[in-house]
């Protein structure tokens, strides 16, 4: 049985908040191994999530944190501040801006001394659309597991494969972090092929057209389970011990995904009394 976690964003309205507290009181039951919380391009936003999270059931909180949103005076600070706030690790990203003087293993480094019990990083199955090279990929992940990061999670893909050789070729090139493949169930089609072609993650055609049908037909949501669904069990049938959910606080799939999986969700004497 994997381990699963999950991933939110932080909301901007009161109607979106409202969706991630109902979002949370769906996946709590899952006993996900840790929960992340996004970072935009307001930092604050996050710590104010983290600590509507901080007690809500969701495993270890991780914060994201890009270097698009710190500069290398400002991140000490702000580390002290998302662990108040409830974090316990962090996500290390570049971001997709210019950094502000911060570059990512300054980020790794300044966790470490900071005691971060937890510091992913980002690792792309499929090359980063600003990427030299997919050996250039490999590269910077390495650098960032010497720099100190304890686990990365992917860049989501729709083609098992893609991991699989991922994986493969980051062993190949001496990484040992744990590599946690992150999973996009698909809750509106449209947007996740816009998504897609930003972050560069192919979409075969035969996907593409039963997507369309099944959204022609009114079964966009079966198709969406049934598709994660394959893709995960194909993970774990090759060894994959951990999948991360993100989420787009939305729950409906994610829940019919991980309950497919084998996660049965496990109420609180609080919700049946």
């Amino acid at each position: 049985m994997p381990q699963i976690s999950f991933e939110f964003f932080s909301p901007k309205t009161i109607s979106a908040a409202f969706s991630l507290s109902r979002a949370v009181e769906s996946l709590t039951g899952f006993a996900p191994r840790f929960s992340s919380v996004t970072c935009s391009n307001d930092p604050a936003q996050t710590l104010d999530t983290l600590r509507a999270l901080r007690r809500s059931g969701l495993g270890p909180l991780q914060a994201h944190i890009t270097c698009a949103t710190q500069t290398p005076a400002d991140l000490p600070a702000y580390l002290k501040a998302v662990q108040e706030a409830g974090a316990e690790g962090i996500v290390a990203l570049r971001g997709d801006t210019a950094p502000k003087g911060l570059e990512v293993m300054d980020l790794i480094g300044c966790a470490k001394k900071n005691a971060m019990r937890d510091i992913f990083v980002a690792a792309y199955p499929e090359v980063h659309p600003l990427a030299q090279s997919a050996q250039s990929d490999l590269d910077w992940l390495k650098r960032k597991q010497d720099a100190g990061a304890t686990a990365t999670i992917t860049q989501f893909f729709f083609h098992a494969d893609f991991f699989l050789r991922f994986r493969d070729k980051a062993a190949a090139q001496g990484v040992t972090l744990p590599i946690i493949p992150g999973i996009l169930p698909v809750q509106n089609w449209t947007s996740t092929q816009t998504i897609a072609r930003s972050c560069g993650t192919a979409i075969a055609p035969d996907l593409a057209e039963g997507f369309a049908r099944a959204e022609r037909e009114g079964r966009a949501k079966m198709m969406a389970i049934a598709q994660a669904t394959e893709l995960c069990d194909n993970l774990i049938q090759n060894g994959v011990e951990h999948l991360h959910f993100y989420t787009m606080n939305r729950t409906e799939v994610v829940c019919a995904i991980c309950t497919a999986l084998g996660k049965a969700p496990q109420q609180s004497l609080r919700s049946v009394a």
